[in-house]
């Protein structure tokens, strides 16, 4: 079986470091093209810039930044290798750049890259369009570090269940309920509720509120190797895949579901 050589940009960060255990504790699986970073460990050299030769590099792997995200998008396309962006954060201006340029280049982007997350991706439309009336809230929590909020996946659960219920996300979405309102909660409102503490690394849960009755479910990450390992799957995945733009579903074929 052949190695996946895989780029990375983002390699000091706390994806970038849980990849790179992975690639180099795993040589008969993967090679490690580059290692992109701003900083320095021991574990690799990074490199301060994507490498002028990209022959043989199979796919780019990017947990960094929007802005740092968008200049390897540009250097993919022009280099026409496959790239799973894990970033999360992104403007509109930002992802509809990276829609477009999915039409010359395989991407494949998930705000989570676990399997359980992507299942309750998922379960979540389903039940969106199962439970038509029901009130919904997602509350996350995140360690102290995380900068954006509501987390990428908790508004990506918001957005299957609104788009399993015909909903514009935008128009349902509810970010701040902030002291005394005159309104009482409109029903299709999808609530969202953010703690940033300690060092969770990732806890989501969704409720379904109805007269009588209310469903929840819940995903908690304890190891972000579970991340990794997700990223790198998604990494053989692109390279097997034409121009598009991809999600973990179409990785885990759940994307029927």
């Amino acid at each position: 079986m052949n190695t996946l050589n895989v780029g990375i940009n983002g390699a000091s960060g706390r994806m970038g470091h849980e990849i790179l255990k992975i690639i180099l504790n795993n040589p008969s699986l993967y090679d490690l093209s580059f290692a992109k970073s701003s900083s320095v460990l021991d574990m690799v050299n990074f490199v301060a810039d994507f490498p002028v030769n990209a022959e043989n590099i199979d796919a780019v792997i990017d947990f960094s930044t929007p802005d740092a995200t968008i200049k390897t998008v540009h250097w993919c396309v022009e280099n026409k290798i496959p790239l799973v962006i894990g970033t999360t954060g992104f403007s509109k201006m930002e992802l509809d750049f990276i829609e477009d340029s999915a039409k010359i280049i395989p991407i494949l982007i998930s705000p989570n890259m676990s399997l359980s997350v992507n299942v309750l991706f998922a379960v979540a439309k389903k039940l969106g369009a199962s439970l038509p009336t029901a009130e919904i809230e997602i509350c996350e929590a995140h360690h102290r570090n995380k900068k954006d909020a509501p987390s990428g996946t908790a508004i990506k659960i918001g957005e299957y269940i609104a788009n399993g219920r015909g909903q514009d996300f935008e128009d349902v979405a509810v970010y701040h309920r902030d002291r005394i309102s005159e309104n009482i909660r409109n029903p299709k409102e999808i609530g969202f509720s953010v703690m940033r503490a300690g060092d969770v690394i990732g806890k989501h849960s969704t409720f379904f509120f109805m007269n009588g009755e209310e469903l929840s479910i819940t995903s908690e990450i304890t190891n972000r190797a579970s991340f990794a390992e997700g990223a790198l799957l998604a990494a053989k995945f692109i390279t097997n895949q034409g121009s598009g733009l991809y999600s973990m579903l179409d990785a885990l074929s759940l994307s029927s579901l």
